[in-house]
């Protein structure tokens, strides 16, 4: 693969223009965090993350897999 098929020539891609400005006002310092519905990869049921992190501990990992 090369660099250029793999990276934007700028950032944000167009299609994102519009959610990348309003990204500082989505989540403000003390509101509470969002509480997103996840899949559950060894059963494909859909369950919330505050069903999760009341089990124990959990670990969010954010990042690209490509």
């Amino acid at each position: 693969m090369r660099s250029e098929e793999y990276n934007y020539a700028v950032f944000p891609p167009e299609d994102d223009v519009d959610a990348f400005a309003h990204f500082m006002e989505f989540l403000k310092v003390g509101q509470p965090a969002p509480d997103p519905e996840l899949t559950e990869l060894a059963t494909g049921e859909r369950v919330r993350l505050s069903s999760v992190t009341r089990q124990g501990m959990t670990i969010i990992e954010f990042g690209s897999l490509t």
